[in-house]
């Protein structure tokens, strides 16, 4: 049924709703999609491409795994957050870095369809059909636009296809959510 509503209200003009959006491409935890990551840096002379595959698994505790070109993992759990590269691991607590923290915790209310917690660290514009949409996501906090600009996400009826960090500095870096290629 709500796919239905939908696809009358993509085609009848009907604004979109954030809450409508998000339930239907909310992620069930454990989940684990695959990504290519294009960086765009101005010390860079071509842009860094990154692959591998992020999961979401269970609340406060997502990963991202970069397979190529080179093998490195991030892990947040909880208020820490574990680098692994060149067998060297570090810890990190998320308190040290508020900006992360509430970086982190939108794009993990972005999974889990939570409104209020993505309301409450950034101002939203949502746009678009239910079939393509776009979400503009602008820092509420000072601490956090010291560091990003915006982040835009987008999406389809199913699932968030792609996200854009736009960072200081004319930096950008964008993550593309590929089809999950395996059964899990």
């Amino acid at each position: 049924m709500p796919a239905l509503l939908l696809s009358v209200a993509a085609t009848t003009g009907w604004p979109l709703e954030l809450a409508t959006v998000l339930e239907n491409t909310t992620v069930s935890p454990p989940a684990r999609v695959p990504f290519r990551e294009e960086r765009h840096n101005s010390m860079l002379n071509q842009p860094l491409v990154l692959t591998g595959y992020l999961e979401y698994l269970g609340e406060g505790r997502l990963r991202k795994v970069v397979e190529t070109p080179f093998s490195e993992s991030f892990l947040v759990e909880g208020d820490r957050i574990e680098f692994s590269r060149d067998g060297e691991v570090r810890s990190v607590a998320l308190g040290r870095s508020k900006a992360l923290q509430s970086m982190l915790g939108g794009i993990e209310a972005i999974l889990a369809g939570r409104t209020d917690e993505l309301s409450a660290v950034f101002v939203y514009e949502l746009s678009g059909t239910a079939a393509a949409w776009t979400l503009q996501l602008k820092p509420r906090s000072q601490k956090l636009s010291e560091q990003l600009n915006g982040l835009k996400v987008s999406g389809d009826e199913r699932a968030v296809t792609s996200i854009r960090f736009d960072l200081k500095d004319d930096e950008w870096h964008l993550l593309e959510i590929l089809e999950d290629d395996t059964a899990q």
